[in-house]
């Protein structure tokens, strides 16, 4: 190489004084397409000592070179690139070890091989905002509904904002080496659209699954997640900001504007509603029902004038009545008479005279009958309210119809409770919930007795 040959990497040079040579630096776009472009490497390089280096407002310049000395940040002396970054407005006399006489630079050249032996570059970044950037699902994200409990394919939709933050200069060096280090690398430009492509892949690689963590944490279905758009966008926001600090972007809004299902997934959902909808109404229903009948037989009695348990002795005597026996069974028979009699008007005279004709014919017994049956240990349960002397086996008097079992008993034995008793005193069997009318055992969960009918 002639010791005035022009250099390709450097910027030419012309005049007398050309040889003693000092670069001006800066970049700044004339047209849209530069504008669009986020890094953009300086097309020179090896720049002569003291060259000047201009930095915008909206930019920042990364400077390497690997100069045995220098004032670098990272300058450590051993020879290895170094690494400055500016941040602009600023402009900066550069030390970069080449001469700025062109004859002294080309002999140094050639014992390199026409390289320079203190290689620099700078690369242009560019800070400004970028907003309104849309971004979207490509397919469907399967997620569970935490409320229907079903797989749906959401699919979501949005904008998102970013830009290279220089406004802590500490953080602004770190935050461009990481962005040139791990996205730019080595190309001469590095455009907007470019960094748009990445941002979204980024986006769409974490944002299904913190979408789906947040829906279930939240317990937000989708038929309501559209209320909630503003704190899904928030939350993920956050999420997504600590993933793109390590790429030194910083991301300055993220938000939905829709989220939503497939027509068959959202037909499945409202199925599922109204089908539960129904089944309530229909248990509703049901019990309205029964409540309704209860009300009404209620309503019934008590215009007839007898209550339940009465109502039960009606069923007891029509069973004694229809029953065929012989005279051993004329008792059970004159008891469902008596009942009916005891009763008054709504069995009618002529039922209630033939109970006092068979009741009398059944009392009418004999002194040495009565003194037989004394002699037997025959015992006999005498009622409360008309003192008609009954079978102790009886549960009604045969004369009024009134219960004669007033005291609690045991389901196993029949024996007499005490109240609060546990255990039988007899027999020993535990003891669960009972009649407090006929001391019989109560079903779980029942609000009359079986037996006679009590409301518990």
């Amino acid at each position: 190489m002639a010791l005035f040959d022009k250099n390709p990497k450097e910027q030419p040079h012309s005049g007398i004084l050309g040889s003693f040579s000092v670069d001006t630096i800066k970049w700044e776009p004339e047209n849209d397409r530069e504008a669009a472009i986020i890094v953009h490497k300086h097309i020179y390089e090896d720049f002569p000592n003291g060259s000047y280096l201009i930095v915008g407002p909206s930019q920042m310049a990364v400077f390497t070179n690997n100069m045995s000395a220098g004032g670098s940040l990272d300058a450590d002396g051993s020879g290895q690139a170094q690494v400055s970054t500016f941040v602009g407005p600023c402009k900066i006399k550069l030390e970069t070890g080449d001469s700025r006489f062109a004859p002294f630079r080309n002999i140094a050249h050639t014992l390199t091989g026409g390289e320079s032996a203190f290689h620099s570059t700078i690369y242009f970044v560019n800070t400004t905002y970028m907003n309104e950037l849309s971004w979207g699902t490509h397919a469907p994200i399967v997620v569970q509904d935490p409320e229907e409990d079903i797989n749906v394919h959401v699919r979501a939709f949005g904008l998102f904002g970013v830009h290279i933050d220089q406004t802590d200069p500490a953080d602004a060096v770190i935050n461009a080496r990481r962005f040139l280090h791990k996205i730019v690398g080595t190309r001469a430009d590095f455009t907007r659209d470019e960094l748009i492509s990445f941002m979204r892949a980024k986006i769409l690689e974490y944002v299904p699954d913190l979408l789906a963590k947040s829906m279930i944490e939240q317990k937000i279905g989708i038929l309501k997640i559209s209320a909630h758009l503003s704190d899904f966008s928030q939350i993920i926001q956050e999420k997504l900001s600590a993933h793109f600090a390590e790429f030194g972007l910083t991301l300055d809004n993220f938000s939905f504007s829709n989220i939503n299902a497939p027509d068959e997934d959202l037909a499945a959902i409202n199925e599922m509603k109204i089908q539960r909808k129904r089944d309530q109404l229909e248990a509703e229903g049901s019990a309205a029902k029964m409540d309704i009948e209860s009300a009404a037989r209620a309503r019934m009695r008590e215009r007839e004038g007898y209550t339940y348990q009465q109502e039960q002795s009606f069923q007891v005597m029509q069973s004694a009545a229809s029953n065929e026996g012989t005279a051993a069974t004329l008792m059970g028979a004159g008891m469902g008479l008596g009942m009916g009699f005891g009763v008054g008007g709504a069995v009618g005279t002529g039922m209630s005279a033939i109970a006092q004709n068979t009741i009398g014919n059944m009392q009418a017994v004999p002194a040495n009958s009565q003194q037989a049956s004394t002699a037997n240990n025959q015992q006999t349960t005498v009622c409360s309210a008309c003192q008609t002397a009954n079978p102790a086996s009886a549960k009604f008097c045969i004369h009024c119809g009134q219960t004669l079992i007033n005291e609690k008993r045991c389901p196993e034995c029949g024996s007499v409770i005490v109240d609060g008793a546990k255990f039988c005193l007899n027999c020993g069997k535990k003891l669960s919930q009972v009649c407090a009318h006929c001391g019989k055992e109560l079903v779980s969960g029942a609000k009359f007795c079986l037996e006679c009918g009590n409301p518990v």
